[in-house]
């Protein structure tokens, strides 16, 4: 076998690993994300430990996807991101990067990203000393290199801890890991580190002494650099790319699952492991070489290639044979990859991201997504395609013409060559108001434009300089993109390939190194890399420039302007800053802003003073707090100046507040109108008051002085209720708190609105939740449309009937068959469906009150004409599909019954309709389809094997059906009474409206695989975890209730602690499968484990809210960083600090007139609270410890109520504690005068001491649903009833009544009831309170393919309570007799699996095998439990035929296969071999002998170790074929259904026997023979009567048998009344016997002439006598048939009697 070799490539976001074979194929390929920690702005770090733990994971993956066995992988390569790793000296653990405190988290955060940007003020230290070596690096060190991180670490790490530090580039810190030994890669240290080749410019030791002395570093350069990896030759070793730098260490070994010693290749950065992967590959010959003078694929043509790796950003790289220096391209670099080659490195900052930004921040991103979906395209490829429909219908001679005048500058986010200005910006000429479809377009190629000219630019600057570029090599996901390869060709005028592997050229190129470091000798050399990359490199796509002159020379003048654009900026800037050098020197000031869009170090104002805001070219404001790009705002109190885009493209903020946007941002109603403003412009607001404002930046709605008309974009600026989810703060205003909550909801309440009645807890939840649905409520379609002159009414139903609709069940049929069919229009009918829920429910702002003078009739006809479109092509889909099925039908129904006629005819049957039925046989040709009735008795060809009896299991065979009839996907005729009938019900199936049964195909393929992995991990005992994959499955489907689904799995995964990392249930690392079974299902409600139970259930609710809850908090400060004003140690205490400051900024805090407490500007008792909300409380003791005086000086009881509350394991006071906070609490509600308490001061109390437990609200506190939930939660307790006060009494039971209560009065109980998906916050919260069976009942309703997931999970850890299986047949949800409800889990698990099994009847059998996870329960129930998964499998078996798949095939040599069936017997408790699978495949074989079906029942006769029954069916289906008559055309047999591998539906040749291609019993008949003769096991046990069968030849036995029927004169002797006493019997006998007549002659014939034969050839061993007298005997016979057929001329062939008048001649 061939060698193998491994790649391993760390990007920004993930580990890639791919293994490939000595030619270059790639065998596997798998990743893993890796995580990223973001501690600040500009501050990204990543972990060795996590990286590493996800390289080993896809290596295992990959060596498991490929099957090679790991003796076979020689040698290992890595590629990762040029990001600085710190190790510690003493003990080479990872050193954490994270100040202030570089204390571990337990993550071993110690690696800096490459992106981060944190050493600013380092970068400028190093790039003003000049130094010599900073001309290897474009002129000046990159803040993305590692020497200016090292130095900030210097600078920032405590002295002690810096001193312990050895410092690697990520790619040698993998290696590190993998050898343990410390050699590093020229590579990684040259192009990065600063490290200096011996010899080059005379450096003498790599590292340059004098720099690190002159930058502060002096003291890395002790003893040799040894903590930067030496010395080359003294005290270190560096290698080029792929050279042997070590041998896989036993540790590293065992963690990949690999064989230690494996050649280990020197690491390279990432991009060039892209070089390696993609220039070696072969040129198109049609085009020719790009350098005629060298060989092909000679070294040499490396020089004229560039890489290009195009992705996010691109990196451009090129070698050459000598230095070559170019402006703003790094390097040159010698040594990195091969010996004595240089190479340099250009790029641009953002490529990929840009284009993505330009799509995603226009408004016509929201229409052309749904577009591009509906046709199964890509938003780019769907763009390209329109820009030629454009060029099309316009005439124009190409796509470039349409943008002749729009001129494109895309520097957003600084250059990086060759101009290398961090500071370069975007701009635009020739913009205009078009915000359709056709603007976006243009937008998008005008982009493309840029990027192809800015890489010419960077082509033309590295060729002036010496270099000699002739072609583009490309890679990355760019490569997808043809009409920007096409531009990068015609602009450049240069050809560009593709090489074959576009998305792993670079984890190929690091498989390569790992085959280089395999070619070591044992001198340590290794073969030339350039040779291993023309071997392995695969031939490429070439693109060639294009020949139309007039679109060069338009290229040409475009690039002149993109030139003159890049050069008008930076003078621009200098005069500008030329002129306000004044006002910089005044205070503290130096213009600009950082490539990011925020404030460079230099940019701070001094303390006191007013930082001044210059504007932006994107509306973002600069100076002291810097606008990113992505439009983060200023300081609020500054005025600014309007851009001179008017705002991100025509907008200017108020007086008052600065208002930040992005680059599409529609403007507010309060901002100036630009000049590219919509038709009416934009209205200034001079309003005497700013906007307050939500934290999405939404205005408040009673502020607004006069309306606001359409922006630039068309779009009416003053929304009603911004569309909130998630975590918001939205709008609210003086008087009234409108939506001042944590949701975003509105809340119309006075001051004292939130305080209700004791007790009222429902009540309180209705107020929730009406504020909930006025946030929600999206249901007119047409807030997005301008008003037109008719009725609201009128135009909603025409809005609603362009919108693909629900299609009858007979159109369903037909789509089912059209997919069954090949045809696969799911994607395109998912997608025009999620586009009618679009129409039907979205809202982003109100039809403007002034509509008649501001309607863009263009707009809305090309929206209805795009509506119009999606319907024509769902509405063609319904025709194609209803007339398949139309024809399908006829066709099938003609064919079957032209088939059962030929049957009857040629059995002489004559019968009318009534009488045919059941008559079909297997005379001919057997039956096709179902399971029909058998021509014979039941009496014929039983298996010998006694007491098999028709019920197997002992129950009625009419005993309702475990899985059902079979049906399609979708809605069915329910098989439980309990469950509404939504077959004709145009509500919602699985949560929507009107989603397609494609969809649930395809959400089921995904579930399918997620149930395989499910049993495959029980059967080899490992965790799997089950919730989190379902979970996952469940956030990635477009389902609104998803995000309800998703919570509830990760309710769960608190309560039953599942872990998804765990590899090993050791040590509780996760929880084991039904490992609460005994707790869960225990009928003594007051036992220990009962009590157990539901305390798990509390707390694992409670931890969920509350992680729940943090999440968002961190998620809303990260989204607004400048109003959190984080700081510091970004540590709990400080997040939720940061997170009250943002809620008292954004006037969301409490509602207006309420008091809060504040103490030194911190609002302590919010603190506290968020802090108990989010569940850290012992982070909350650690708060009021800290400020023990301050709480001691407003509240001097509190904190021992806190610590106490800390300390205890149930979060609960003792008695005496408990009843004096109660005291103290209703005492400051009675006595307190009206808003003169801190309502969170009020909220601790009732937490900490349950105070008040019969009110469960939050009072006059700005609270959501969810807060009321965990209140619910938090309050509960499940204690010893006897020592607890029945006034304070509130346990789970109370909860889930509440829950109950809520569910009857607010929730839809059907689907007929449901318009937007609520059903799932309902099923959440059953799940949350235990509520199990109640939940997954309410949920199958709506969507059953949710519940039964959701079933299998619970019952995985053995949380669901199943029915009696055979009591229970037609109920869902029942109750046992102590009331507690049950779930006829197998059953239900048995009708689902109707929707598949006819096409997937491996995943039918992974369903039903989980109804045996119930066996495990005590005495008859698991018993019945058991019985009911044999039953089921038994049911599916004889269903689906699918024999040879589910119990077992043969090989050649008659042993046999196991099945699917009996692959689970561990799982479905098969304790003996023949138990059950013996069982059922004897009751299968004689079901398949009823009906016909022969090859059916021999095979499964042979597997049950009848072979007597296979010897007698073989013989009857001999007997039938010879029973023809002589001319027809032959019997054939259905052939078995053969095994299939699953990849490929259709048969598998040579899987079984060849039984699966026989369809001739002769052929049948000799292959089952054969194999009994020739294997004793078989033969031995055969009974002596079929024996003689086999052996055949035998002609005077077969004369003897043929005579003893009494049919032929065989004994006649010449006997002329003998004879004809024979030929009057013929009359008498039966059809079948009759016409059976001259087939028996002829054998008889045959058997003559056989043993005369044998008599006249000597093989007789008698005397001649007695050979004479037999022969003569033989001879008479042959006389006396002659005389015989002469009696009965015409009822016999001719041929039969000429054969006899030779018979007796001879």
């Amino acid at each position: 076998m061939q060698d193998h070799y491994i790649g391993i490539d760390v990007g920004t976001g993930s580990a890639r690993a791919c293994l490939i074979d000595s030619t270059g194929d790639i065998k596997a390929l798998a990743s893993e994300a890796i995580k990223l920690w973001q501690p600040q702005q500009g501050y990204y770090e990543q972990s060795t430990t996590d990286i590493w733990h996800c390289i080993c994971h896809c290596v295992q993956r990959v060596v498991h996807q490929s099957g090679i066995d790991v003796a076979h992988i020689k040698g290992l390569g890595f590629d990762a991101t040029c990001s600085l790793t710190v190790f510690s000296e003493d003990d080479d653990q990872p050193v954490p990067v994270t100040g202030p405190d570089f204390e571990n988290d337990g993550n071993d955060r110690n690696v800096i990203l490459w992106l981060d940007h944190r050493p600013v003020e380092e970068t400028d230290k190093i790039n003003a000393t000049g130094h010599n070596l900073l001309r290897y690096v474009g002129g000046k060190m990159s803040i993305e290199m590692e020497i200016p991180k090292v130095l900030w670490l210097k600078n920032n790490m405590p002295k002690e801890l810096f001193e312990r530090c050895k410092f690697y580039d990520l790619g040698d810190a993998l290696t590190h890991l993998a050898t343990g030994n410390e050699n590093r890669s020229f590579c990684s240290t040259v192009c990065k580190q600063g490290y200096v080749p011996v010899g080059v410019d005379g450096s003498e030791k790599g590292w340059q002494e004098d720099f690190f002395n002159e930058i502060g570093l002096e003291d890395l350069a002790k003893d040799n650099f040894r903590r930067m990896g030496g010395v080359n030759g003294v005290n270190g070793k560096y290698f080029s790319a792929g050279e042997h730098v070590g041998h896989l260490s036993e540790t590293a070994s065992k963690q990949l699952g690999l064989p230690a010693g494996i050649a280990v290749g020197s690491g390279v950065i990432d991009a060039y492991a892209g070089w390696v992967g993609t220039v070696g590959a072969k040129v198109d010959t049609e085009y020719g070489h790009a350098d005629e003078t060298h060989p092909a694929n000679d070294v040499a043509q490396a020089s004229t290639r560039l890489a290009a790796v195009a992705g996010t950003s691109t990196c451009h790289l090129a070698m050459s044979e000598d230095p070559v220096f170019v402006n703003g391209v790094w390097g040159p670099y010698r040594d990195v990859l091969m010996p004595g080659y240089w190479l340099a490195e250009g790029g641009q900052s953002a490529t990929g991201e840009l284009l993505r930004h330009v799509l995603e921040t226009h408004p016509a991103h929201k229409e052309v997504l749904p577009l591009a979906e509906a046709m199964h395209m890509n938003i780019y490829d769907y763009m390209n395609g329109h820009l030629r429909e454009m060029a099309e219908k316009a005439g124009a001679p190409s796509v470039s013409y349409l943008a002749r005048h729009f001129f494109f500058y895309g520097d957003f986010w600084g250059n990086r060559s060759p101009i290398a200005d961090p500071n370069m910006k975007g701009s635009v000429i020739g913009l205009s108001s078009d915000s359709s479809v056709d603007g976006l377009a243009l937008y998008y190629y005008a982009t493309m434009e840029f990027i192809a000219l800015q890489t010419r630019q960077i082509i033309e600057a590295m060729n002036t300089a010496g270099h000699n570029i002739k072609t583009i090599f490309m890679s990355g996901s760019q490569c997808q993109n043809d009409m920007l390869m096409d531009l990068f060709a015609t602009v450049c005028d240069i050809p560009v390939l593709i090489p074959r592997y576009v998305h792993a050229a670079v984890v190929h190129g690091a498989a390569m190194l790992g085959a280089k470091a395999a070619s070591s000798n044992d001198k340590g050399e290794t073969e030339n890399l350039w040779s291993i990359m023309d071997r392995m490199s695969k031939p490429g796509r070439l693109v060639k420039p294009g020949t139309n002159t007039s679109e060069k020379l338009l290229f040409d003048a475009k690039y002149e302007v993109f030139l003159e654009q890049a050069r008008t900026q930076r003078e621009y800037r200098s005069k500008v800053d030329t002129a306000i050098s004044s006002w910089g020197q005044a205070n503290g000031l130096s213009g600009g802003s950082n490539m990011f869009g925020g404030a460079s170090a230099a940019n701070t104002a001094a303390p006191g003073q007013p930082a001044q805001s210059t504007p932006s070219p994107f509306g973002q404001q600069q100076g002291s707090g810097g606008g990113g790009i992505f439009g983060s705002s200023s300081n609020p109190t500054q005025p600014s100046q309007p851009s001179p885009f008017g705002g991100p493209l025509g907008s200017a903020s108020t007086n008052q507040q600065a208002r930040p946007s992005s680059l599409f941002t529609p403007p507010s109603s309060a901002q100036i109108p630009g000049p590219f403003s919509g038709p009416s412009g934009a209205a200034s607001a001079d309003t005497q008051q700013p906007q307050s404002r939500g934290m999405f930046g939404a205005p408040s709605l009673s502020q607004q002085t006069q309306p606001a008309p359409g922006n630039m974009f068309n779009r009416s600026a003053v929304s009603s209720m911004p569309v909130a989810g998630g975590l918001s703060l939205g709008p609210s205003t003086n008087n009234q708190p409108l939506g001042a909550s944590i949701l975003g909801a509105g809340q119309a309440s006075t001051n004292n609105a939130g305080a209700l009645p004791q007790g009222n807890t429902t009540g309180y939840f209705d107020t929730l939740l009406s504020k909930s649905k006025k946030q929600s409520s999206e249901q007119s379609p047409l807030e997005d449309l301008p008003s037109l002159h008719l009725g609201l009414g009128d135009l909603r139903q025409r809005l609603r009937k362009l919108g693909p609709q629900t299609g009858p069940l007979q159109q369903d049929k037909a789509r089912y068959i059209l997919a069954a069919s090949g045809v696969e229009p799911a994607s395109a009918v998912r997608d025009l469906n999620e586009f009618d829920v679009r129409i039907g429910s979205r809202v982003e702002r109100p039809a403007s009150a002034h509509a008649t003078a501001d309607v863009d009739v263009d707009a809305y006809l090309a929206n209805l004409q795009a509506k119009t479109t999606l319907s024509m092509i769902a509405d063609g889909l319904e025709r194609s599909a209803r007339d398949f099925d139309n024809f399908l039908e006829d066709n099938i129904t003609m064919e079957w019954e032209a088939q059962r006629k030929r049957i009857y005819e040629h059995f002489g049957i004559k019968t009318d309709d009534g009488s045919a039925e059941g008559a079909s046989g297997t005379a001919g040709r057997e039956p096709q389809a179902g399971f029909g009735r058998s021509r014979r008795t039941t009496k014929a060809a039983r298996s010998t094997t006694p007491g098999i009896k028709a019920s197997t299991f002992g129950r009625s065979n009419l005993q309702k059906s475990v899985i059902g009839t079979p049906s399609k996907i979708g809605t069915h005729e329910p098989e439980f009474s309990d469950v509404q009938d939504t077959t004709r019900s145009t509500a919602a199936l699985n949560g929507g409206a009107s989603i397609d049964d494609r969809f649930l195909r395809d959400k089921q393929a995904v579930l399918v695989g997620e149930i395989r992995d499910l049993n495959h991990a029980r059967i080899a005992k490992e965790p799997y975890p089950i919730l989190h994959r379902l979970s996952k499955a469940a956030q990635d489907s477009t389902d609104r209730h998803a995000h309800s689904l998703s919570d509830a799995y990760k309710a769960v995964i608190a309560i039953v602690g599942e872990n998804a990392d765990a590899e090993t249930f050791a040590g509780d690392a996760t929880a084991k499968e039904r490992q609460f079974k005994n707790q869960y299902l225990d009928p003594n409600e007051k036992s220990a484990a009962s009590l157990e139970m539901r305390k798990r259930i509390l707390n694992g609710a409670n931890a969920f809210l509350e992680r729940k809850f943090f999440d968002e908090v961190e998620n809303i400060i990260a989204k607004f960083p400048r109003e959190a004003n984080l700081g510091g140690r970004p540590d709990t205490i400080n997040k939720i600090k940061a997170y009250v400051r943002l809620r008292h900024a954004r006037k969301d805090l409490a509602p207006d007139k309420t008091e809060l407490q504040q103490v030194d500007g911190e609002f302590v008792w919010a603190i506290v609270f968020y802090l108990l909300r989010s569940g850290k409380i012992a982070e909350a003791a650690d708060y009021v410890k800290a400020q023990s005086t301050t709480f001691r000086s407003i509240d001097r009881t509190f904190a021992s109520y806190l610590l106490e509350y800390v300390s205890s394991p149930d979060r609960r006071l003792r008695r005496q504690l408990q009843e004096r906070c109660n005291n103290e609490f209703n005492q400051r509600i009675r006595n307190a005068p009206e808003n003169s308490i801190d309502p969170y001061r009020m909220a601790c109390y009732k937490i900490v001491g349950r105070c008040a437990v019969s009110n469960r609200n939050l009072d006059n506190l700005n609270t959501e649903i969810d807060d009321w939930i965990w209140l619910q939660f938090n309050l509960a307790r499940e204690n010893d009833k006897a020592t607890e006060v029945a006034a304070e009494s509130y346990g789970l039971q109370d909860l889930r009544a509440s829950i109950r209560e809520i569910g009857l009065k607010h929730f839809p109980k059907s689907p007929s009831e449901d318009a937007n998906g609520s059903f799932g916050m309902f099923f959440f919260l059953q799940i949350l309170s235990g509520m199990f069976e109640q939940a997954i009942a309410y949920l199958y309703a709506f969507s059953y393919i949710d519940a039964i997931h959701f079933a299998i999970a619970l019952e995985y850890y053995g949380l669901l309570r199943p029915a009696d299986p055979w009591t229970t047949t037609d109920s869902l949800l029942s109750h046992d007799t102590r009331s507690r409800p049950q779930l006829s889990f197998g059953r239900m698990l048995g009708y689902y699996t109707r929707d598949f099994r006819a096409a997937n009847v491996a995943a039918a059998v992974d369903y039903l095998t989980l109804i045996c996870l119930n066996a495990d329960l005590g005495g008859e129930a698991g018993r019945q439990q058991a019985e009911l998964c044999h039953v089921a499998l038994r049911e599916l078996i004889l269903e689906s035929r699918e024999f040879s798949k589910l119990i077992g095939d043969i090989r050649p040599d008659g042993h046999r296969i196991l099945g699917l069936v009996e692959q689970r017997a561990s799982l479905i408790g098969l304790r003996q071999e023949d138990d059950f699978v013996k069982t059922v495949t004897l009751q299968a074989a004689r079901f398949a002998d009823d009906n016909g079906r022969t090859t059916d029942a021999v095979l499964l006769y042979h597997l049950a170790g009848d072979y007597d029954s296979v010897i007698t069916i073989v013989s009857r289906a001999l007997s039938e074929a010879i029973a023809l008559e002589i001319g027809e055309d032959p019997m054939r047999l259905m052939p078995v259904k053969p095994r299939s591998d699953g990849k490929d539906p259709e048969a598998q040749p040579g899987s079984s026997l060849s039984l699966a291609s026989i369809d001739d019993p002769v052929q049948l008949a000799v292959t089952m023979m054969r194999m009994y003769e020739n294997d004793a096991m078989f033969y031995t046990k055969i009974e002596d009567q079929n024996r003689g069968l086999v052996a055949g030849e035998q002609w005077p036995e077969a004369l003897d048998k043929i005579g003893a029927l009494g049919i032929l004169p065989l004994d006649a002797g010449g006997e002329a009344a003998r004879i004809r006493h024979y030929a009057a019997k013929f009359s008498g006998l039966s059809q079948t016997v009759a016409i059976n007549v001259p087939n028996l002659l002829m054998w008889t014939i045959t058997c003559c002439i056989q043993q005369r034969d044998r008599l006249t050839s000597g093989q007789f061993n008698g005397n001649e006598g007695t050979r004479r007298i037999m022969y003569d005997q033989l001879k008479q016979i042959s006389s006396d048939l002659t005389t015989y057929t002469s009696q009965l001329r015409y009822r016999f062939p001719p041929h039969l009697h000429e054969a006899l008048a030779r018979a007796s001649a001879d």
